[in-house]
């Protein structure tokens, strides 16, 4: 999928409408509605507390919405239907299974054919990484190969949207922009849509093409902002930066 692709207009893959979600007397999510292009790549932040974890559990149906709708291809999401993929904050590899077994596990529960998924899983192996420790246990790799083994299952499914919630945020600076590349790299190869949250300003403005800012609960959307920038993207571009504190003063201020 190359940039003159990306540049035209894409369908739209999710809708959400008018997302509610209240836990009793409490409203968390407060009428929230917007879309996601097929194959895009969208950020979430906003201020510390304000419901980011709930507003991703509540898209992937992990957690029902008390009102509002989630359509993926003009049709309730629905995991026994839809490849609905998260990648937590926390590693979720399962410790008695093998790098590989771990990796094919999603296409396992969505009853792949053998050979199409001997076939994908090779591929994705290949492409995070994985290939030379595929036959090793999660007690035998790194925290970073852990959570490398949780995007490339999320990846494997191809996932109709993959959800993935500050995936990297506990891992040191240098190994967070190695993995955020690869990460990218994965997007643009798969065309996969993907909605990815993250505390960090500067890592959405890395990878999204778009970031939605969230306000404080009763959380709705404060505001767009396109991420118009070539990749791989520069930290010190003037343009970075400048979207970069755009979105800051978005978050500092209300």
């Amino acid at each position: 999928m190359d940039e003159k692709n990306k540049s035209e207009k894409r369908k739209n893959k999710i809708e959400v409408k008018n997302l509610t979600k209240s836990f009793g007397d409490l409203l968390v999510l407060n009428n929230i509605s917007f879309n996601v292009e097929e194959g895009e790549f969208l950020s979430i932040v906003g201020p510390t507390g304000c419901g980011k974890t709930t507003f991703l559990n509540t898209l992937s149906t992990l957690m029902p919405p008390t009102k509002g709708q989630i359509l993926i291809d003009g049709e309730p999401a629905d995991p026994k239907k839809h490849n609905i993929s998260f990648v937590f904050q926390e590693p979720t590899c399962m410790p008695w299974r093998t790098v590989k077994e771990n990796v094919a596990y999603g296409m396992e529960t969505k009853k792949f054919p053998k050979e199409k998924l001997e076939e994908r899983l090779k591929y994705i192996l290949g492409m995070v990484g994985l290939a030379d420790t595929a036959n090793l246990y999660p007690n035998q790799v790194s925290a970073s190969m852990e959570q490398r083994i949780a995007v490339a299952r999320a990846f494997a499914v191809d996932p109709d949207l993959l959800m993935m919630d500050e995936p990297y945020g506990q891992l040191d600076v240098k190994l967070r922009y190695y993995l955020e590349d690869e990460l990218v790299r994965l997007w643009k190869t798969l065309n996969a849509t993907v909605i990815f949250v993250t505390h960090n300003i500067e890592e959405a403005v890395y990878v999204a093409e778009r970031i939605l800012v969230l306000s404080n609960k009763p959380t709705k959307i404060k505001a767009e902002v396109k991420v118009d920038l070539p990749r791989p993207r520069s930290l010190i571009d003037p343009k970075f930066v400048e979207i970069r504190k755009q979105v800051t003063e978005l978050i500092r201020w209300w």
